[in-house]
């Protein structure tokens, strides 16, 4: 038997425990080519049908085979996610830490967006939901919040959650959710940003002239928040960042834990599976790739976990 069977029969046997809904014909195919994924290390559709073990040798029926599964119908993106991002908001919940999920937009080419939502588990992000748009752009922040509908219906009701969030974001709508969610927030605000601050108003890049560092209860359209200010030597922006919080310098750097969200990006293209080199210009089809990697990723951490307390066991 292949390692890339081998692998696809693992990766099966846990899409069978977690997504029970999904037909045996659809669910094996799906798993062949996580773990095809995997072996190659790649997301190009050339490479993935070169190594798929199956009977036949011809090249045009292997990339047949990929095209089907990336735009079958049988396969809900989000409803296979659905099990997997519970599963893994379970074992960080489990650890009594503040969970940090953070958004992010990325980008194929000049022809499509991601919209990301991704959960930080250590100091890498693992996706949880996402949406593919054509557009060269900015997807707007609406596209998100339907991403976090998603998601708060799978994290325990006692678990802490911070949202983090870059600046190019509409701040007064992610604030009005958090705060329907109970959750806290750290967003990063454009400098030019204009605030409504007890009965005046003014621009953020007029608080260091003021000497302020914070300002309290300050108002962004129709949200409420805190705003912190920080610009650290060697740095040449400076940050303002909304947050629940009272400012201070440590949780104004709680902001920099959105840069996992940047090292997943860098897993699922350039120093990973490369997915900016795909010719793929459905946006069903590419989503349906990015399922592909978030499995296989997922399935990546999940195993690694598990192997970690295996070897604590035996150590104790």
């Amino acid at each position: 038997m292949s390692s890339i069977k081998h692998l696809a029969f693992q990766v099966e046997d846990d899409l069978t425990e977690l997504c029970p809904f999904l037909y045996k014909n659809p669910r094996e195919k799906l798993a062949l080519l996580v773990a095809t994924a995997i072996e190659t290390g790649s997301c190009n559709t050339m490479e993935l049908a070169g190594r798929l073990p199956l009977e036949t040798e011809r090249s045009e029926s292997r990339y047949a085979w990929v095209e089907r599964l990336l735009s079958t119908k049988t396969i809900d993106d989000s409803a296979v996610m659905a099990p997997l991002a519970e599963q893994i908001i379970g074992f960080v919940s489990s650890s009594d830490d503040t969970m940090v999920l953070c958004i992010d937009q990325t980008s194929i080419g000049d022809s499509h967006g991601i919209a990301m939502l991704s959960l930080r588990v250590g100091s890498r992000g693992v996706p949880l939901f996402w949406y593919v748009e054509a557009t060269k752009g900015p997807i707007p922040t609406k596209a998100y919040l339907a991403l976090l509908e998603k998601v708060v219906l799978l994290i325990p009701s006692d678990t802490k959650v911070i949202l983090a969030a870059d600046r190019f974001f509409d701040a007064s709508m992610l604030i009005t959710k958090c705060r329907e969610y109970g959750w806290g927030w750290r967003i990063r605000l454009r400098s030019d940003r204009v605030a409504g601050h007890e009965d005046s108003e003014l621009k953020l890049s007029e608080m260091p002239g003021l000497a302020l560092k914070a300002l309290v209860k300050a108002r962004l359209g129709k949200a409420e928040t805190n705003i912190g200010y920080l610009h650290e030597k060697g740095h040449d922006e400076a940050w303002y960042i909304a947050m629940d919080a009272i400012p201070t310098k440590t949780t104004i750097l709680d902001y920099g834990l959105r840069w996992s969200c940047e090292a997943m990006f860098s897993d699922l293209k350039t120093r990973g599976f490369r997915l900016e080199d795909t010719q793929l210009q459905r946006t069903d089809r590419i989503s349906r790739l990015i399922l592909v990697l978030s499995i296989a990723m997922h399935w990546a951490v999940i195993n690694g976990w598990n192997q970690q307390k295996k070897l604590k066991k035996q150590v104790q």
